[in-house]
């Protein structure tokens, strides 16, 4: 049941990190060239948390095959 659990909450991250991207090209198109550094930037921050990483299985974690 884990790896079917993982592959839906993969599913679901990965198409919150394109909304995430897609949000990021809006704002670009919208804002004045000297923002788009910050807004990169929090792109980046925001991509980073644990919520929008994928989830990788234990063994793999592990260094196991």
């Amino acid at each position: 049941m884990r790896t079917h659990r993982d592959r839906h909450g993969n599913a679901y991250r990965a198409g919150a990190r394109d909304s995430v991207g897609d949000f990021l090209a809006d704002l670009l198109a919208l804002t004045p060239p000297s923002t788009h550094d910050d807004l990169k930037r929090l792109a980046r921050n925001v991509l980073a948390r644990p919520k929008y990483r994928r989830i990788e299985h234990r063994n793999a974690e592990a260094g196991r095959p």
